[in-house]
């Protein structure tokens, strides 16, 4: 058995990270139940357009784990169907799973569809220069995309390039005069920009247009807000509030506008609804604070003022701990992975439960050969979140090529629950199985494996090997 141990030890050694492709690091294995007319059409004509449908109705009823098992199930029917693709992008990044988008998309044949979602991932992982790249890439082909201009004017705007922003969406609207989202991406970069005075006529001109549009009437109310024009602020805001109660930004600004016109109750009422809805800034419980001290509410506005210091101070870390993950991402380019992981650690050190951060740390240390220090890091990556798939992976190759084979078992079993439809996961747990001779349940893992991918060839290979073992017992 002990050549066969050795033959194991490669099979599982050429799997990598790249196994995971697929992989979402969704909570676990999520028990779906269909509605009954989706379970009768898919078990008797199974379409890429029907998986589509329960994927959304997975989505609308708050399944998401569900509506991801049902878009590679889509997929599995066709691979190119650039419509599965889209939507099971969009529930990777809503899952914050922006990597795996990344090794999704990065070199299939995209639409527009798919290059928006490719440039989110990047931007949504700070590479912000990657995900220029790919907005520009697909201007190119699409040189009068809306969606594209706009995500690229975003992203500009997002990294303070307010110059480059406004001028592309300057460009945008005069291209179409008629076009009401071509004016709603430049009337907010001129807002976003500062640019007050320029963006209060276009501002007035889209009202006109869209009286009925909420955000319009709330970016108007803003302006009107800062103007100090607090009875129109008002009247636009609380219609804004009424065709979209759910909207904190719009709450917030018309709280604001009342605290102006000393309705203090009305205030504190939108500004405690905003936070309700889930208002994140500092100065949403500051602004609060001065509105319950006005109603002689003095120990609840003390405790938001408490609120304001702490969120303060956690936007401050957040801000640095992103400043030096970008800085320790472009030294991981420039190949300096020591310079690369004294960044991330600072990062990590200002925001230990971003397991994003401590996985790249992870990452980095393994390339320099930290084997203790990558062990830590994965650690740290699985206390912040116990559901990350690919820590799991990499915690268990760490184990099984330290000889640890049952922790190794352990972590690839969290691997295949997380991933049960990943093949090549299953081929590793078989391996590690089978190097402790659990040779049923490697064998087991090993029909899972090829179950979902018949012509899997690692997982054939191991199958043969399995069964020499059993015939030399």
């Amino acid at each position: 058995m002990k050549t066969l141990a050795t033959q194991l030890t490669y099979t599982i050694g050429v799997l990598t990270l790249a196994a995971l492709l697929c992989a979402a690091p969704t909570a676990s294995a999520a028990v779906c139940t269909a509605p009954p007319e989706f379970e009768a059409q898919l078990q008797s004509h199974p379409t890429v357009s029907g998986y589509l449908r329960l994927a959304r109705w997975f989505d609308e009823n708050h399944q998401a784990d569900c509506a991801t098992q049902a878009l590679k199930s889509a997929l599995k029917l066709d691979p190119g169907s650039k419509a599965a693709l889209d939507g099971l992008a969009k529930e990777l990044i809503a899952t914050g799973d922006y990597q795996a988008v990344i090794r999704l998309l990065r070199a299939a044949p995209r639409d527009q569809n798919l290059t928006l979602d490719l440039a989110a991932a990047y931007r949504k992982a700070q590479d912000f220069d990657e995900s220029a790249r790919v907005l520009r890439e697909g201007l190119k082909t699409w040189p009068h995309s809306i969606p594209l201009t706009g995500a690229l004017v975003s992203l500009e705007a997002h990294q303070s390039h307010y110059a480059v922003a406004q001028a592309l969406a300057e460009e945008l609207a005069h291209r179409y005069p008629a076009d009401l989202e071509a004016q709603r991406i430049y009337f907010r970069t001129l807002i976003v920009s500062g640019d007050e005075d320029a963006a209060a006529p276009v501002g007035r001109k889209l009202l006109a247009l869209a009286p009925k549009d909420e955000d319009i009437l709330n970016l108007n109310g803003f302006l009107e807000r800062k103007a100090g024009e607090f009875a129109a602020a008002r009247t636009h805001l609380e219609a804004a509030v009424e065709l979209n109660p759910n909207d904190y930004n719009a709450r917030v600004n018309l709280g604001l506008v009342l605290a102006q016109l000393k309705d203090a109750a009305g205030a504190k009422a939108q500004l405690e609804k905003a936070l309700e809805l889930g208002a994140g800034s500092p100065q949403v419980h500051f602004e609060l604070s001065k509105v319950l001290r006005t109603l002689g509410e003095n120990e609840e506005a003390q405790q938001q003022l408490k609120l304001f210091q702490q969120g303060l101070k956690a936007e401050a870390d957040k801000s640095a701990a992103v400043l030096k993950a970008t800085q320790a991402a472009e030294a991981q380019k420039n190949g300096d992975n020591q310079k690369a992981a004294d960044l991330y650690r600072e990062a990590c050190a200002l925001e230990p439960d971003d397991a994003g951060l401590a996985y790249r740390l992870s990452v980095v240390l393994g390339d320099l050969g930290d084997l203790p220090g990558q062990h830590a890091a994965l650690e740290q990556t699985l206390k912040a979140d116990p559901n990350f798939v690919l820590a799991h992976y990499d915690l268990g190759y760490m184990e099984f090529q330290a000889g640890d084979n049952a922790s190794a078992e352990e972590q690839f079993r969290l691997v295949v629950e997380a991933a049960p439809e990943n093949a090549r996961a299953w081929v590793t747990l078989a391996a590690v199985l089978a190097t402790e001779s659990k040779f049923e349940e490697a064998r087991a893992a090993v029909a899972s494996a090829l179950k979902l991918e018949p012509n899997n060839v690692a997982a054939h290979g191991l199958s043969n090997k399995l069964a020499a073992a059993q015939q030399n017992q």
